[in-house]
């Protein structure tokens, strides 16, 4: 039997890392309007509403895949540590009866 280990410094750089790729997300709207001008022709102008919109429907999808996946490995953390505290508590009681 091997024994299993937990890198909790890693597990919780992810969920840190997935916050702030979630709030990147979720803050990287609404710089269409401001670049209008710039982009000089009528055709380009279109081509990036039209890029935008597609981003902006993906964008809510990927937001939601991440969201998912940080939910998940917050839910791993708390398995992970409640096991552990469990596992000590065991050993602990057969310290005791020995």
């Amino acid at each position: 039997m091997t024994d299993l280990g937990v890198d909790y410094d890693y597990l919780y750089t992810i969920k840190n890392d997935l916050g702030t790729v979630r709030k990147e997300f979720k803050e990287c709207t609404g710089h269409q309007e401001d670049m209008r001008d710039e982009y000089g022709s009528f055709y380009v102008s279109g081509a990036m509403d039209d890029f935008t919109t597609n981003w902006d429907d993906h964008r809510k999808e990927l937001l939601d895949n991440i969201e998912k996946v940080g939910k998940l490995v917050e839910q791993a953390i708390e398995n992970f540590e409640e096991l552990d505290k469990e596992l000590a508590e065991a050993t602990k009681g057969k310290k005791k009866n020995k």
